[in-house]
């Protein structure tokens, strides 16, 4: 196992930003039941497909892309990484920083 540091994820914050779009999709602040709404529209009218997050959210089908979901106020809001898998990790799961895994305070796993 390598043990180089380096930049693995960038997290967009669903309230202050950027905002980023994937294919004419905008993911960032979005309430995640209506992004799901809305990726599966995109992913039928584009025939992509979308991939679902072990929470639940829904998103692009793009390995360096996960989708993740950020409470702001009482609702919850989306929040994408972008990651690359890291040495000795077998997926971009396997990388995700562990505070991803709290919202809150909260666990999300």
């Amino acid at each position: 196992m390598s043990q180089a540091v380096g930049l693995f994820c960038i997290a967009a914050d669903a309230v202050e930003g950027p905002q980023i779009a994937f294919d004419g999709l905008p993911l960032v602040g979005r309430v995640l039941l209506e992004l799901e709404s809305h990726a599966i529209e995109h992913a039928e009218a584009m025939d992509v497909h979308l991939r679902y997050t072990p929470e639940g959210y829904a998103g692009p089908d793009d390995p360096g892309v996960l989708m993740r979901g950020q409470l702001v106020g009482q609702v919850l809001r989306s929040r994408p990484l972008f990651m690359v898998t890291r040495d000795g990790a077998n997926t971009e799961w396997d990388s995700m920083p562990s505070d991803e895994y709290h919202v809150k305070g909260k666990s999300m796993a």
